[in-house]
């Protein structure tokens, strides 16, 4: 989900997710529930960046293409299954490449129940550009 839709998920529940000097605070908690807190919780960096303004929605096409991938690898529902495994079976160097980023992810602290945005660096935001960038490639050849 993008970090604005969780945003405005709490806004529309009359809560609100503000910065503050240890990341971020949510104003009026008592108003959303303790899971929709918990999913927020797991995208924290990635709702940091949007309130600072620096997620845009390249880099947001960038982490969803990457959140399916790792999802399909870890058998977890996927949108487009079926073109996620074509894209796989077609393109094996970038299965070493999701593995590299999965293995740098839970270097990070990550564990495989989790969403990863909380555990991405600048090496696994490079790993996830060109895992996009090869799978936009693919879909461009294919005419999609």
């Amino acid at each position: 989900m993008h970090p604005k839709e969780i945003i405005a998920s709490f806004q529309k529940c009359g809560a609100d997710i503000k910065l503050d000097e240890t990341g971020v605070t949510v104003v009026n908690a008592s108003k959303v529930s303790e899971l929709t807190i918990n999913y927020a919780k797991e995208y924290k960096e990635r709702i940091i960046n949007q309130l600072k303004g620096d997620y845009s929605a390249k880099k947001h096409a960038i982490l969803s293409t990457n959140d399916q991938l790792i999802d399909c690898f870890l058998n977890k529902p996927v949108n487009n299954p079926d073109l996620i495994v074509s894209f796989l079976i077609n393109n094996p160097d970038c299965c070493e490449l999701i593995i590299k980023r999965m293995n740098l992810l839970k270097e990070n602290g990550w564990q495989y129940d989790e969403c990863t945005a909380n555990y991405e660096n600048e090496e696994t935001d490079q790993l996830a550009e060109q895992l996009f960038n090869r799978a936009m490639a693919g879909r461009q050849k294919k005419g999609a």
